[in-house]
């Protein structure tokens, strides 16, 4: 893998914004070779922020890894197939190629890139070669560097790895990088085992050094604690996943609160709200070429443009939904604003198919939209999963789930009950709740459950590319590693198919 010696720099480095993200407010960036930029405070904030600014980007979580999670499921699908140039459908039909520059070679290589950029700035703190005596803001920013690092290596790993419980990682996951090193190395594959534990390493060393304060744009410690919830879960260490969700729910203080059901249909697009744990900052500036965010909100988008307007709700989906028909989250779905949307499968044409998550800052604009890594919604949600896995706690994790519902629906008897509170009662929420946010793939693939494509919406391709039903075993669900990757490094061994 060629290593990469440049970070991109933003104009200045805001370094004491604890509630502010202005500095991906700004356009102008430069190339500087690392071994000789980061010297001072100001330059190691600058690189941090460039590093922000690079995993809000095109191939990363500006795209890809924002949608991925979802169209490998069953609640969101293709509109149109590949031959009509639709981005989405690889994924979606499961038959992604190794060749494939858009959805396998850019985001293999702007994830690495991200982590050689961290490991750069990670280096430069350690060895001292920072001018500064404000050891407290280093740690702070080798620890925010520690979780994007560890963050990226979880991402990659989900992708180009299969699941964690199947075998309890020990299929073979993607390279392990925590160094500079030089254009020559060609590191090889480690377990999914491996990737995990220095996921968690990363995710937990950073913990002592992160703010407990709101700090919008940046990871502080309530962030990195519901990362590693996640990360846990998808592991099955459920005591841990247990114990991190409930430290985020019970000691952050009031600077993250659930979603009111009044508050709900008025959230979506706005700027850091309350249940925002992690979220980065998108203009039309920003983050790249001025061009927004324009991978992820965009595949939603409630429009029929060439490129865009990938992905709608599945009729599993809405079914689902309609199972309450006082649930709030009906305010998300939207019929097409285009009359007779031919675009659209054609028993879908007239039905409430267009996911509103993502409408941008002033509701127009999806380009415009931030990306909510996550939300306090999840950690209760993965709180309430760990907790009834473990087997302990169960009436407090029960809680955490009704804690959701109640905020959801005014149908009381959605609410669970020592009976009705079971594994599929939990799926089902978080397929409602974390619809088009990336997770819902995980969550079948972590309980070892296969994921069914039901409904008469989804297309032909799926039959053709044997993708109606995907069991948690598929060689498929691995993608391949980038066949330019294969060819440059002879330690890197291909995923079977």
């Amino acid at each position: 893998m060629k290593r990469i010696h440049i970070y991109l720099l933003t104009a200045m480095a805001l370094l004491n914004s604890s509630c502010s993200a202005d500095w991906l407010d700004l356009n102008t960036t430069s190339s500087v070779e690392t071994g000789q930029a980061i010297v001072t405070l100001d330059d190691a904030q600058i690189a941090l922020n460039g590093i922000y600014r690079l995993a809000s980007g095109h191939s990363y979580y500006g795209d890809n890894y924002w949608y991925y999670g979802d169209c490998r499921a069953a609640d969101v699908q293709a509109r149109i197939t590949k031959g009509d140039g639709k981005r989405v459908s690889p994924y979606y039909e499961y038959n992604v190629l190794a060749s494939d520059n858009l959805n396998i070679v850019l985001p293999w290589n702007t994830v690495y890139k991200v982590i050689r950029q961290t490991n750069n700035l990670i280096q430069k703190i350690e060895s001292g070669s920072i001018q500064s005596s404000d050891t407290k803001e280093l740690n702070r920013i080798k620890s925010e560097a520690l979780v994007m690092r560890g963050l990226s290596l979880f991402n990659l790993t989900r992708l180009f790895g299969m699941p964690y419980t199947n075998d309890k990682g020990a299929s073979l996951g993607v390279p392990i990088e925590t160094s500079p090193s030089d254009p020559t190395h060609k590191p090889s594959r480690s377990t999914v085992a491996q990737c995990y534990e220095q996921v968690v390493s990363d995710m937990s060393n950073a913990l002592s050094g992160l703010r407990q304060e709101t700090s919008n744009g940046y990871i502080n410690y309530w962030a990195a604690q519901a990362l590693l919830s996640r990360v846990y879960l998808n592991m099955g260490e459920y005591q841990k996943a247990y114990d991190a969700a409930t430290d985020v729910i019970k000691n952050n203080g009031g600077r993250y609160q659930l979603y009111s059901y009044e508050e709900y249909p008025n959230v979506w697009g706005q700027d850091f709200q309350s249940e925002s744990l992690f979220e980065l900052y998108i203009t039309l500036s920003e983050p790249s070429g001025g061009t927004g965010g324009e991978g992820a909100p965009m595949v939603y988008a409630n429009e029929a443009t060439v490129d865009w307007n990938n992905l709608i709700l599945s009729e599993d989906f809405l079914n689902l939904l309609n199972e309450d028909p006082k649930d709030v989250r009906h305010c998300l779905t939207k019929e097409s604003v285009i009359e007779n949307n031919t675009g659209l499968p054609a028993a879908a044409m007239h039905e409430k198919v267009y996911l509103a998550k993502f409408p941008g800052k002033t509701g127009d604009d999806p380009k415009t939209n931030n990306i909510c890594i996550i939300r306090l919604s999840e950690v209760y949600l993965n709180a309430a999963e760990a907790g009834l896995k473990k087997g302990t706690d169960i009436e407090e994790a029960q809680g955490y789930l009704n804690d959701i519902i109640s905020r959801r629906t005014t149908d009381t008897s959605q609410q669970v009950s020592t009976e009705t509170f079971t594994l599929d009662r939990i799926l089902k929420e978080r397929r409602k709740e974390l619809v088009g946010e990336g997770e819902v793939f995980y969550d079948y693939l972590r309980n070892g459950l296969a994921i069914e494509r039901k409904g008469s919406w989804h297309l032909e391709t799926l039959k053709a590319s044997n993708a109606q039903k995907i069991e948690a075993t598929d060689l498929r669900i691995a993608l391949p590693i980038p066949q330019s990757e294969i060819d440059a490094n002879p330690n890197i061994q291909q995923n079977p198919r």
